[in-house]
């Protein structure tokens, strides 16, 4: 009974939390985009830096209801068919803002023998695994520098890779970057901070009821893989 109240509470609070950050996101970019005011470059990026922020709560807060659904054992799947293309498609048009105002250069690379091929799977929820993958690999790299996602065919399965080449991950910490609240502090100066791997912990359930599971690579200096592979139709 204890377990159900706090998924009860859980629930609630985050759906109290979710309703006005989605409305202050939304005033903040109907400011930025209506020309009804003249804002100042300084008050443009200060309204741009509360809009980021606010998306990024937004992200936490949907992030940590889906997560106590999956432990909960109360999260629904709704798979169909989609075209790996298409999906691509939908990953960076999700993704294009937060790489865009980071000035880092993302970029997919997609085998050719894949553009026809499709997959079974709910929609929403792996475009929350891209991004959260893709969102992290941000936090840990530097300006001007790239991250890709590289799509191969692999037998019948497709393999998905999101590649950086920010800071490494140390290999006693690769294990536990997938427990809910764990943390590693990044050295990058622009983001010499603590992250909550709420996300990852989410894209690992998520992968794990499709049928998989997500890898991880990092050598010291170089770049750090995050992969999982899918079943072709």
């Amino acid at each position: 009974m204890k377990k159900n109240k706090n998924d009860e509470f859980i629930s609630i609070v985050g759906h109290e939390l979710r309703t006005p950050l989605t409305s202050i996101r939304w005033y903040i970019s109907m400011i930025l985009e209506w020309d009804m005011w003249e804002i100042s470059d300084e008050a443009r990026k200060a309204l741009n830096h509360c809009y980021d922020s606010s998306v990024r709560l937004v992200n936490l807060v949907n992030d940590v209801l889906a997560l106590s659904k999956i432990e909960s054992g109360k999260m629904e799947y709704y798979m169909k068919d989609i075209q790996i293309t298409e999906l691509l498609k939908l990953v960076y048009n999700d993704v294009f803002l937060e790489v865009e105002s980071k000035k880092v250069d993302f970029e997919i690379q997609i085998d050719k023998h894949l553009k026809e091929k499709k997959i079974n799977i709910d929609t929403d929820k792996i475009r929350q695994v891209f991004i959260n993958l893709i969102n992290n690999a941000v936090k840990f790299t530097d300006i001007w520098w790239k991250i890709i996602l590289k799509v191969s065919k692999i037998k019948n399965n497709v393999k998905f890779e999101i590649i950086d080449n920010g800071i490494w991950i140390p290999k006693d910490k690769i294990d536990t970057i997938f427990e809910k609240f764990s943390q590693i502090e990044s050295s990058l100066q622009r983001t010499n901070t603590t992250w909550l791997w709420i996300g990852l912990a989410l894209c690992k359930n998520f992968i794990k009821d499709f049928g998989s599971e997500i890898k991880v690579k990092s050598e010291f200096g170089k770049w750090s893989n995050f992969s999982f592979e899918l079943n072709l139709i």
